[in-house]
């Protein structure tokens, strides 16, 4: 974990370095406080416990540095908050988020990206993971990649990636994991109207025990057609090949073909629009296949946005708190967010997902529900208050996997109306 944030962090600070000789610096400090009320504070299902609601105290120092040169540029940030709970649910501890984004532009078409993630909580409620986490032990998720991209022509580009991630647990009967691996591919157009996107991927799940180990092949072609330079056809097709490490564990192909369209439909709305049918071929089981539209639809405003998202199919769980292996999901999402006046802003959220587990011992199926509105106001140029509530439901044909937690919180933050300049 510490090696891998160290190497990243040399990379990028190598790669600027001789331009940062003539770079700007911008230093962003602040610090927050807050508190957050949760009525069950263990995530338990009300069918089999009572119950427990704390209220949570935090405090928070944290600072970003923006090095930006002419050819390259780096972005560091970290926060370190105190927890604290009420009700003495769980003991006090630190926790720790940091980011680095670094880009170099190593010629006048080519550009190269490398980013790293890194938590250190004992929330249970993690954004990148899916399955369920009750206990409140300590974890720690880092996420790294990087990527080159070359342009060649107008339209045409190359690019290579590469991943890796990493999940950590205190907790005794959760698996640590790794994912990791990489792709390539391009988009090329051969005249105005024609143009063809191809790549493939290859990435690897480890776990600590071994019995869950993996390894997938992902290949993509897709064909565009121009009908005008604001809507794009095309016809797609992607297939993922993957292998279990072990014999006991099970193989399976996923084989997706689509039809939609990018268009782009005024200056202020764009709608992407796809019809997919995936096939999920299971070595010695049982196969099915799937019809879903994937969508996104997005209307900006001049003191707004709305978004609107949807999408299914198969996946496969990875650098999670459960192993639950390949899944069958629908999801639906809406956004916005609106400025009332220069000081006071808005925000709502809602999603809807169903998630079908299809080798799990007894059969499992989950419907996720995540609601969340809140209200940020500028009090004082240093000063900024945001008030926010949040309600997560699981609804799961396994009955103690059920839970419904209701969240509000109040934070207040300090921080210069700009940043400190070098």
């Amino acid at each position: 974990m510490k090696k891998t944030s160290g190497i990243v962090l040399a990379v990028a600070l190598s790669l600027c370095s001789t331009t940062y000789l003539h770079a700007a610096m911008e230093i962003t400090p602040r610090l927050s406080a807050g508190v957050e009320y949760t009525d069950n504070v263990r995530l338990v299902s009300d069918d089999f416990a009572d119950t427990e609601s704390d209220t949570i105290t935090t405090i928070t120092p944290g600072i970003t540095i923006d090095l930006s040169g002419r050819t390259a540029g780096l972005a560091l940030s970290y926060d370190a908050s105190h927890v604290d709970y009420y009700d003495d649910s769980y003991d006090a501890y630190w926790s720790h988020a940091a980011t680095a984004d670094g880009w170099w532009q190593s010629g006048r078409n080519t550009r190269l990206s490398l980013t790293h993630a890194f938590l250190y909580t004992e929330d249970p409620i993690d954004n990148d993971d899916l399955t369920i986490r009750r206990s409140r032990n300590p974890y720690t998720r880092n996420s790294t990649s990087a990527r080159i991209d070359h342009q060649f022509g107008a339209d045409n580009t190359l690019y290579a990636e590469g991943l890796y991630s990493s999940l950590e647990n205190d907790d005794p009967t959760i698996e640590d994991s790794q994912y990791y691996g990489g792709g390539a591919g391009a988009t090329y157009w051969f005249n105005v109207r024609w143009g063809l996107d191809a790549g493939a991927d290859y990435y690897q799940g480890r776990y600590d025990d071994g019995v869950d180990d993996y390894s997938e092949i992902v290949g993509r072609l897709r064909g565009n057609h121009r009908f005008n330079p604001r809507l794009t056809g095309y016809l797609a097709y992607e297939q993922t090949l993957h292998r279990a490490d072990e014999d006991s564990e099970v193989d399976y192909d996923v084989y997706d073909g689509a039809v939609g369209i990018d268009y782009a439909i005024g200056p202020t709305m764009d709608l992407s629009a796809g019809l997919h049918y995936v096939y999920l071929d299971v070595d010695d089981g049982d196969s099915e296949s799937v019809t879903p539209v994937n969508i996104s639809l997005t209307k900006r405003f001049q003191r707004g946005s709305i978004s609107f998202t949807g999408e299914g199919g198969y996946n496969y769980t990875s650098v999670t708190a459960e192993n639950l292996g390949v899944y069958e999901y629908y999801e639906a999402g809406l956004s916005a967010d609106y400025a009332f006046t220069q000081r006071l802003t808005g925000d709502v959220e809602g999603v809807y997902g169903n998630r079908d587990y299809l080798s799990t011992t007894p059969s499992r199926s989950e419907d996720v529900l995540r609601a969340g509105c809140g209200l940020s106001f500028q009090l004082l140029r240093w000063l900024s208050m945001r008030a926010g509530y949040t309600y997560r439901m699981v609804d799961s044909s396994i009955d103690v996997d059920d839970y419904v937690e209701n969240r509000a919180s109040l934070m207040f933050t300090l921080a210069p109306p700009q940043p400190y300049r070098f």
